[in-house]
């Protein structure tokens, strides 16, 4: 168990907004996650929470103990990966710091103001209208998102929950 906590608390991407831009939340858990800071959208009558989570800091949870039920139950590919023995510790850890080093340049590119969630959601927006859409971010950023994706679907996301690679 220390190993999964020390890969944890090394990488935060789930919770970072580089995995995911949502988290969702029971009705039972709204206030609690409202108490934690976290900004809770409702559509529809389903509840979420944005990301980055503000209850982060630097790769750990400031609200572990009060964390929602879909954090507590998360566990990325390349956690369960280890936990199954299928890599070292040493092999995980490296697959987080090269996530983590692509992030950060990536997040070092983008202009003032702007998040990965952001870009990520400019690009899924793109894709989603009329070919002839202008790309609204530079092309550099795309091809740094691109690639950030690729890493975390091949090591972190479940086919399920892939940007880039093909879901079969």
């Amino acid at each position: 168990m220390m190993a999964e906590t020390n890969l944890c608390t090394r990488c935060g991407l789930c919770c970072s907004g580089a995995l995911f831009d949502f988290g969702p939340l029971t009705g039972e858990e709204v206030d609690q996650a409202r108490a934690d800071g976290l900004a809770v959208l409702e559509a529809e009558g389903e509840f979420g929470f944005a990301l980055p989570c503000p209850a982060l800091d630097g790769a750990c949870c400031t609200a572990y103990a009060t964390r929602p039920g879909t954090c507590r139950a998360y566990r990325c590919k390349l956690l369960r990966a280890l936990e199954a023995e299928d890599l070292t510790v040493a092999e995980a850890m490296s697959h987080v710091d090269e996530a983590r080093a692509m992030l950060a340049a990536l997040t070092l590119q983008l202009p003032p103001g702007m998040t990965v969630t952001d870009l990520r959601r400019m690009r899924r927006r793109a894709t989603a209208e009329d070919d002839a859409a202008p790309l609204m971010a530079p092309p550099h950023l795309m091809i740094a998102l691109g690639m950030l994706d690729l890493v975390l679907d091949q090591h972190f996301r479940k086919a399920s929950e892939r940007q880039i690679m093909p879901r079969g």
